[in-house]
């Protein structure tokens, strides 16, 4: 009987641990640079948005940026390692005016755990030949 209260007990609480883990958004709007294979820009405008379940392979991760009349977009489609309290490492499509220039790109963004005024960085693809930086403007974790 009171092996049956354990694993009914145990059951209970295994999925309340399992997302007990700290949940991350960090949003940006303070363009920095942008790189790919011709050479680094300063970016004029950006908008990002990164959400992740720290330790667990959940994430979103979507960023923008404006230079001159170019428009560069990272998403990222797949996450390929345990995500840390600044950092998602996983597959990302990069694209230049709506045109595909990294597809299934490894990469990762980092420094996402730098608080509001930091800045964070995305390298993606060969040689990490595709790079996005940002200021941090609103960071929300719970």
């Amino acid at each position: 009987m009171k092996m049956s209260r354990l694993v009914s007990a145990l059951c209970v609480l295994f999925p309340a641990l399992a997302w007990s883990n700290p949940i991350h958004s960090v949003w940006a709007t303070s363009p920095m640079y942008v790189a790919d294979t011709a050479g680094w820009y300063n970016a004029t405008s950006a908008n990002c948005a990164f959400s992740w379940n720290e330790a667990t392979g959940f994430a979103f991760g979507n960023a923008r940026a404006t230079v001159g009349t170019n428009v560069y977009e990272f998403q990222l489609t797949s996450v390929t390692a345990s995500t840390t309290s600044g950092q998602i490492i996983g597959i990302w499509n990069v694209t230049k005016n709506n045109v595909v220039i990294c597809a299934n790109c490894q990469g990762s963004a980092y420094g996402l755990n730098g608080g509001v005024g930091s800045y964070f960085k995305i390298y993606v693809g060969p040689n990490n030949a595709y790079h996005l930086s940002a200021g941090v403007t609103n960071v929300y974790n719970y």
